[in-house]
């Protein structure tokens, strides 16, 4: 009985302050105040933003050499966040607009990521992005993939990812039953989801978030954060992880 009891306050103790672990009958003593948080990069994406397609995927491509990075992939809606930072997208200004189809194929060149303009642009994807919040809470495992298809769809297949039959038919492949992506698509109605991407907004625009995509980075051992916007900030991001930069194009020898 006394053992118990013994075994029950170290595992209070552990609960508590994170001071004490028992494993195997043996105390291994550690101060959860002395680990450093690990560097982070927290990317705010929606599927409409095209510099947010090259943002995701260079960020794919450097996670490969930054392994010691924490990369979280959080969905919000660009419309929402253009409109609480009051912001216009590039196209209201003609001079802008054009420099901007420019610009995207010149990104294109340059880093080798496949891109076509879409034929409908831009649509409203606040149904896709909470079918992602769905599917990040649901289907972890394949999340990513999941963002990767629907942006290939859209910026490379000119498939309109605002409608239902297009994201179903897109997903079922990655998730293995239409039942379940129907079934995800019907929960997009919920509070709850639809309340988590009202969220995910808010805490990118009280970042300092204008646009997409939005990087928040960490450094290790940091709490401060940087945030970055566009999809050309990668050298300045590793600048401040410290941590090497080969560029926009595959560099073999890095192995990204």
């Amino acid at each position: 009985m006394r053992a118990e009891l013994k075994k029950d306050a170290i595992k209070k103790r552990c609960s508590r302050a994170g001071s004490l672990c028992l494993l195997s009958s043996h105390l291994i003593h550690f101060d959860i105040s002395t680990m450093a948080p690990r560097a982070s990069i927290v990317l705010y994406y929606d599927i409409v933003s095209p510099y947010s397609y090259f943002g995701f995927n260079l960020l794919k491509r450097y996670r490969q050499q930054w392994k010691d990075v924490d990369v979280v992939l959080q969905p919000a809606f660009l419309a929402g966040l253009m409109s609480t930072a009051k912001n216009q997208p590039p196209a209201t200004v003609a001079a802008k607009g054009a420099y901007m189809f420019a610009d995207l194929n010149n990104v294109s060149a340059a880093s080798g990521i496949p891109f076509k303009f879409p034929s409908e642009f831009p649509v409203l994807t606040i149904q896709t992005m909470r079918l992602l919040i769905v599917l990040q809470r649901h289907e972890a495992d394949k999340y990513e993939q999941c963002i990767e298809k629907l942006y290939e769809e859209y910026w490379c297949n000119d498939k309109n990812v605002s409608q239902k039959d297009i994201l179903i038919s897109a997903l079922t492949p990655i998730i293995g039953s239409e039942a379940k992506v129907e079934e995800y698509y019907e929960m997009t109605g919920q509070k709850e989801i639809k309340q988590a991407l009202i969220d995910n907004t808010q805490t990118a625009f009280e970042a300092g978030a204008f646009g997409m995509p939005t990087f928040i980075v960490k450094k290790a051992g940091s709490d401060e954060e940087h945030m970055f916007f566009g999809s050309d900030r990668f050298e300045l991001m590793a600048s401040v992880l410290e941590l090497p930069y080969y560029g926009l194009a595959p560099n073999p020898a890095a192995k990204l």
